[in-house]
């Protein structure tokens, strides 16, 4: 009889493993996810912005600092100064 407590939970494991095996873990989609937020804001601010004040030159502070942030893993940094910059510029955040 003790064998059967012992028997479940290898089935129960086993099933869990099973169910995970091939998916990316939560943290991983996150992050990437987060990483293709930084790169969409960038993208749409050099796109709509190329050759005004700030986006050129040693003016583009606020840009470099999002992409350096974003590059070293600080994702939610970049971000958040991406939509600052944004909004402090009249443009709209454009949805993720």
């Amino acid at each position: 009889m003790s064998r059967l407590p012992f028997l479940a939970s290898v089935l129960l494991l086993s099933v869990g493993v099973g169910q995970a095996h091939g998916q990316a873990p939560p943290a991983a989609e996150s992050a990437a996810a987060t990483r293709a937020r930084c790169a969409q804001l960038v993208e749409y601010w050099d796109r709509y912005n190329a050759g005004k004040g700030e986006g050129g030159g040693s003016m583009d502070m606020p840009r470099k600092s999002a992409i350096s942030d974003c590059a070293a893993g600080r994702t939610e940094a970049g971000i958040r100064t991406m939509e600052e910059l944004l909004r402090r510029n009249g443009y709209a955040v454009p949805p993720p």
